[in-house]
C-alpha cells in the first residue's frame, strides 16, 4: 500500500468511525460571516416656493449585514475514510471472486467507496460498478445478477432509512432475477439496517437471504474484519483481518516466509524435475510469489537453456512457445493469487500451447495441482486428449510424510491421476512449518 494512504489510515479511521457506522454524517457547524455593503441611495425632496424648484440630494449610505452560512456537508476525512476501506476491501477480498459487482447509491461517499474498491482489484477478477436507480431498482439488478459476488455500498450521504429502504428494494429485485451468488455488505449498510434485520423481517427477501453466502465489511481503529454471517443463528465469523496501519492482511505466515517456501521449491525445480531438457519454459505470472519461484528454478535449472515467460495471453503464449521450442514447459503460477484465477491461467496456457502444436512435456507446480483440484477445474474432453498424450510430472509435496515427490501423472476422468513416484526428497521441518501454516490459510 502506498505510504500516503498507509497514512491517511491512521489519521483518520478514529475520526471517521462513528459517522461511517452510527448514522449520518454529523450535523455541520454554523459560521457567522460579516460582510460590509456599501450601497448609494439616491434622495429626491421637493421644496415648494414662489416658484416650484427640485432639488435632488444623493446621500451614501454604509450598511453591515450579518450572515449565517453553512461549511460544506462533506469532509476531507470523510471522503478519504471511504477511499481506504474501499481500497483494502478491494485488493484483500473482493479479488477472492470471479466477477463483482459493486452496487452503490448515487453520492459522493458511495462513489469514494466504490470506485476504490474497484480500482484496488486484481486485474484477474472482472469487476463493474452498478449505480443503483431507485425508480428502477430491477434494471439495478439486472446490471448485477452475473455477478459472483454483489458488493453492497449502499450508505454515504443518505439518512439510514433512505440507506435501508434502497439496499432492501435492490435485494427484492435481485431475489427476483434468481442471483444465487454472494453478497458483501458494507459497514454503513449493515449499520442500515439494523445489522440485517430488516432485511430478515423484509418478507420479500428474508427466505432467499438465508440461503446465500453473505460476508459484513466491519472496522475498528485497528483492524477492516470481513466476516461470514449466518443469516440463521445470527452467528458472525471472522474469515480475513486488515491491519489498517500496515494496509495488508493479516496471515498465519510472513511474506518473508511465503518467499523462501517458493524459493525452495523452484529450485527443487530447476535441479531435479528439468534435469534431462534441452529447453524449458517457465510459464509464470507477476505476483511475487510466482517470481520467487520462477527465478529459484531458472537459477538451478539443469537443463541446456531455460526461459521465463511471463503469461498474459494465450495468443502471446503461443507465439513465444513457437519460437523457442521448448521440450518441457513449466507452470509456476500460486501465490496469493485465488483458486479460480490459478484454473483460468493454467486453462489458458494449456489451450496455448496445444494451438502452438506443442508436442513436449508440461511440468506442474504443487500450487497449481492443488488449486485445480489436480486439474479437474481446468480440462475439458479436447484439452484431456491433447493432455494424455503428453508427459506430466509434477511436484508434489508429501506433508504427512516430510518428503517433496516428483510425480508421473495420467489423464484419466477428466483430471490427472497418479502414475508414479521417480523421486523424493526429505523435507525440511523448516519447509515443513511454513508449507503447514501457509496450506491452512
Amino acid at each position: 500500500m502506498k505510504a500516503g494512504l498507509v497514512g491517511v489510515v491512521g489519521l483518520i479511521i478514529g475520526i471517521a468511525l462513528g459517522a461511517l457506522i452510527g448514522g449520518g454524517l454529523s450535523a455541520p457547524e454554523t459560521t457567522t460571516v460579516v460582510t460590509t455593503l456599501y450601497q448609494t441611495t439616491t434622495v429626491t425632496t421637493t421644496y415648494t416656493t414662489e416658484r416650484l424648484q427640485t432639488l435632488v440630494q444623493t446621500v451614501t449610505v454604509t450598511q453591515t449585514v450579518t450572515q449565517t452560512a453553512a461549511p460544506p456537508a462533506l469532509r476531507a476525512q470523510d471522503i478519504s475514510l471511504r477511499e481506504a476501506l474501499g481500497t483494502l476491501v478491494g485488493r484483500h477480498f473482493l479479488g477472492d471472486f470471479p466477477s463483482v459487482a459493486v452496487v452503490t447509491q448515487p453520492n459522493v461517499l458511495c462513489s469514494a467507496l466504490a470506485a476504490s474498491a474497484l480500482s484496488a482489484m486484481p486485474p484477474y477478477s472482472v469487476a463493474r460498478l452498478v449505480v443503483y436507480n431507485a425508480t428502477a431498482p430491477d434494471a439495478s439488478a439486472s446490471a448485477a445478477a452475473g455477478a459472483s459476488a454483489v458488493f453492497l455500498a449502499f450508505g454515504g450521504e443518505e439518512p439510514l432509512p433512505v440507506a435501508d429502504k434502497s439496499l432492501r428494494d435492490f435485494l427484492a429485485a435481485l431475489a427476483a432475477r434468481g442471483y444465487k451468488g454472494s453478497l458483501v455488505v458494507h459497514a454503513r449498510a449493515w449499520a442500515a439496517t439494523s445489522q440485517f434485520k430488516t432485511v430478515l423481517n423484509d418478507t420479500r427477501i428474508s427466505a432467499w437471504v438465508k440461503g446465500l453466502p453473505i460476508y459484513v465489511v466491519l472496522l475498528n481503529a485497528t483492524h477492516v474484519t470481513v466476516a461470514r454471517y449466518n443469516a440463521t443463528t445470527g452467528a458472525l465469523t471472522p474469515v480475513r483481518f486488515i491491519d489498517v496501519k500496515t494496509g495488508e492482511a493479516i496471515k498465519p505466515y510472513t511474506e518473508a516466509e511465503s518467499l523462501f517456501l517458493r524459493s525452495t521449491v523452484g529450485r527443487v525445480a530447476g535441479s531435479i524435475l528439468f534435469q534431462g531438457y534441452s529447453k524449458v519454459a517457465i510459464v509464470t505470472g507477476m505476483d511475487p510469489a510466482c517470481v520467487a519461484l520462477s527465478a529459484a528454478a531458472y537459477t538451478a535449472s539443469r537443463a541446456n537453456s531455460t526461459k521465463i515467460i511471463v503469461y498474459t495471453t494465450p495468443q502471446q503464449l503461443v507465439q513465444e512457445i513457437k519460437a523457442y521450442s521448448p521440450d518441457a514447459v513449466f507452470i509456476a503460477f500460486g501465490g496469493d493469487m485465488p483458486s479460480y484465477a490459478i484454473s483460468n491461467a493454467t486453462r489458458g496456457v494449456l489451450t496455448a500451447l496445444k494451438d502452438a502444436g506443442y508436442r513436449g512435456d508440461v511440468l506442474l507446480h504443487a500450487f497449481v495441482l492443488r488449486a485445480t483440484n489436480m486439474l479437474s477445474t481446468v480440462l475439458d474432453a479436447e484439452l484431456s486428449q491433447w493432455l494424455s498424450q503428453r508427459n506430466v510430472k509434477g511436484i508434489a509435496p508429501d506433508l504427512a510424510n516430510r518428503r517433496v515427490n516428483i510425480v508421473v501423472f495420467r489423464v484419466a476422468d477428466g483430471r490427472l491421476q497418479p502414475a508414479n513416484v521417480t523421486t523424493f526428497l526429505p523435507m525440511p521441518d523448516a519447509i515443513a512449518d511454513v508449507l503447514r501454516r501457509v496450506l491452512s490459510s
